[in-house]
Order: structure tokens, then sequence, then C-alpha cells
């Protein structure tokens, strides 16, 4: 047995409308790069798989009845930018803002709290034709006319708002994130620098509608350390981190960007790019929390990184074990992350993705998820550890709370306490961790399993 977590702490899962709602063609919505996203890895290259997902478009009302039965008390989802306005400027679809106003009302039925996500990896595709989306200006004053509909239309509904989902991620992984290829580092910076002054207009504009709603950015991090005690590893390491996580966090947080944060894109011609009275929007964006996705850690070894990252992102660590996509498991490190994030820039952490994507196996109509279970325990001790040490946490959302599309990897790659059964009508099926959950929530943390 464990102690309780303290009051007010919240349990909960997190979704992601890209990879878990479907209905890319129906009620009003509009097409986005999602819907036009091409994933070579996958076979054919073609992701058809997000266009339907998880079919929570039509089945929402049993999903949040899971979730109801599980105990969230707190739940994740993103709006569909392109639901609410199809072509991502334009009319208002009002048949986009009446689903996620029924989404709301079902979870207000089981007396749990929402955060939404406004931006996760879904432009609508129309601005990409129109002006190449995020590389141009233009598309900072569309998505604050997005913002300022969907706050409007949910003031008062909706507790925690997160601008973007792991916004970090646009300096290495724009691609995915913006459906624009950049084609030097200039352009690199250009995408970033226009995220970062969306992020701070949204806290601002979402505190003017709505002043009792919080609002806070979204870090996707790993834990980095140095693989040897080679001073080079060591260095490069701290490098990492910082390029990665806490120099982005200084953005979000601290409203600046530090020299060590413009090395980062060494060679871009900053001049270009910011223009005068943007330092003073990043200087007085309004964060009230931070909230963090983690899911792995990366060892960093200079002879293997070579550069590139992504070298290192699967480089085994000889002392913990690997998931079959060949990321470390170590849970310490939630602890490092939390320890460390809450320090710097002392405001409270959401925990906003945390989970172990498996080959989930049906057999005689259940899953025997015993993996997933050890994975968030482990994690969940360790959380604790922190909070017992003075860091403040609003709460812990698994990734994810029903299977879904993986944003690379499809449905082989599973997250979630409720299976979806792809082969017959996308039946909902409770795995074991559904149950173990439903206990931790029960129990507020003191029961564990272990």
């Amino acid at each position: 047995m464990n102690e309780r977590f303290p009051d007010g702490f919240l349990w909960g899962s997190s979704t992601n409308a890209q990879q878990f709602e479907g209905g890319y063609n129906e009620g009003g919505k509009g097409l986005s790069i999602a819907d036009k996203r091409y994933i070579p890895s996958l076979i054919n290259g073609d992701f058809e798989g997000f266009k339907k997902a998880s079919d929570h478009f039509h089945r929402y009302k049993e999903d949040i009845a899971y979730y109801g039965e599980m105990g969230f008390q707190i739940y994740r989802f993103t709006i569909a930018w392109s639901r609410i306005f199809p072509h991502g400027d334009g009319e208002i679809n009002q048949e986009g803002l009446n689903f996620y106003r029924a989404v709301l009302d079902e979870l207000e039925r089981y007396h749990i709290i929402p955060v939404v996500t406004l931006y996760a990896y879904d432009l609508p595709y129309h601005l990409i034709e129109k002006y190449q989306g995020w590389i141009n200006r233009q598309c900072i004053d569309d998505y604050l006319h997005y913002v300022e509909t969907v706050v409007s239309a949910f003031k008062g509904r909706v507790q925690y708002w997160v601008p973007f989902n792991e916004q970090n991620h646009a300096s290495f992984d724009s691609q995915y994130m913006t459906g624009y290829v950049d084609k030097n580092i200039t352009e690199t910076f250009q995408i970033v620098h226009h995220f970062n002054l969306a992020y701070a207009l949204a806290t601002r504009l979402i505190h003017r509608i709505d002043p009792k709603a919080q609002v806070g950015a979204n870090i996707g991090n790993a834990c980095f350390y140095p693989k040897t005690c080679n001073p080079v590893d060591v260095q490069l390491a701290d490098d990492l981190a910082y390029k990665i996580g806490y120099g982005n966090s200084d953005v979000y947080y601290r409203g600046i960007y530090t020299k060590r944060y413009l090395d980062g894109f060494l060679g871009a011609h900053f001049d270009e790019v910011i223009q005068d009275g943007d330092m003073e929007i990043i200087k007085h964006s309004e964060p009230d929390f931070q909230s963090l996705t983690y899911y792995f850690s990366i060892p960093v070894d200079h002879q293997v990184y070579q550069g590139n990252l992504r070298n290192c992102i699967k480089d085994p660590n000889p002392y913990v074990k690997q998931t079959k996509w060949k990321w470390n498991i170590e849970p310490y490190g939630l602890k490092h992350l939390l320890d460390d994030y809450y320090h710097r820039y002392q405001l409270p952490i959401l925990i906003l993705e945390n989970g172990l994507g498996y080959q989930d196996i049906l057999e005689n109509g259940k899953v025997h998820d015993q993996y997933r279970i050890d994975f968030l325990r482990n994690h969940i001790q360790w959380m604790k550890k922190s909070i017992d040490e003075g860091v403040e946490v609003i709460g812990f959302l698994t990734w994810s709370a029903i299977d879904l599309y993986s944003t690379r990897d499809g449905f082989e790659k599973r997250y979630g306490f409720v299976y979806v059964d792809k082969n017959d009508n996308y039946r909902r099926i409770k795995k074991d961790s559904f149950y173990w959950y439903q206990k931790v929530i029960k129990s507020h943390g003191e029961d564990l399993g272990d």
C-alpha cells in the first residue's frame, strides 16, 4: 500500500483529435494536414487510419461513459481547428461547435474537469494551400480568431487551456506539426517564432475572455543524461536538455529569448523574422501552469549523436528495459523533470501525457496488460516522491484513455485502458489496466496494486 495523494490532486487521461476522433469529412469538418498526411514508414505510406481513427466522433457518449466508470476527475482532449473553421478561416461551422458542446455536456455529466488543447498537428489544409500555413504570419491571426471563437463559446466550462501540443517540437519536427517543409534554418526559426507569438497572444486572449480559466504551455520532453562520464557527453546532454526543453520553457514561462536559445538556430537571419514589438508580446505572455509529456529517457553519447538527436532516442541504456519501439523505460526520469521544471519556473505542473505503447494482444475477449500497469505504477511512485518533496503537481493524465492511432506507428502501438477492436466494428473492450486504474483513482493513489 502507498500513501494517498494530496487533496485536490486530479486523476485522468488524454486523447488527441487527429488520432482519436475520426469523422474526418462529417459534421461539416474540413480537411486538415492530418487527413492528407503521408507517412512512409507505414504500409504503402498511406495513413488512411487517421480519417476514422477510433471513431470517437460517433462513440463519444460511450467513450466518456468509460471515463466515468474509471472515475476520471480530469480529461484532456483536443479540438480540431478544421471542425470549427473548415477552411481555417471564413465561416464558423456550428455543427463543429455543437459536437464539442456535446462532449463537454457528457464530461459534466460525470463531473470530469476538461483540459482542452487547441492545436495538435492538424492545421486546416486550406491554409497550406492559401499561404503555406505557419510560415506565414497570417496564420497567427487566423489561429487567434479560432481561439477566440472556441473560448468564447465555452467560457466557464473549460478550466484548463493548452494552446499547443508539444509546442517545443516545432524546432525539429516542423513538417509533421505544420504540414510545411522548412527549407533552411531561418524558416525553421520563423515557424517557431510564429508559434511563440501565437502562444503568448493566446494566453492573454483566453484570460481576457474568461478570467477564471487557466492557461499553460506544453513541453514534450525526455530525460537527457550523459551515457558516460566523459565530459563531452555531459556537456552534450546539458546542451540537448536546454535546446529541446529548458530553452523553450524560458520563452513560455519567462518570456525571453536567451542567447543560448538563439544559438540553437545558428545561422538563422533573426532580423528577417523578428519584427518590432514581437519580443514585448512574448515578454507579456500570461501562463498559469506548466504541462509536461514524458515517455522515455535518452542516454546521450557524442559518438552516437553525430549532430542528429534521432540517433540517440533509440540508443539502448544497459540499465533499463526498452519498448518494442526502442524507447527507454525510465520512471525516475519523470521525477527528474518534475523537480527541474518546478524549481526553475515555480509554476504548478500538469502531467498531460505519460504511458506505454505496446502491441496488445486480444485473447478470448480479454487484454492482459500487466506491463502497462507496471509502467504507470512506477511512474506514479516517482511522481509522488516529487510531490512529497514540495513539487506542486495539479494532476496526472495518462496517454491514452482509449486506444488510438499512434502518430507514426498506427494501431499496432496501443496505449489505452480500453482496447479498440478494428476487426469487430471498433468494439470497445476493457483491459486489465482499466480496472487497475479504477482502483488507483478510487483510493486516491493509495492502492497501486503492488
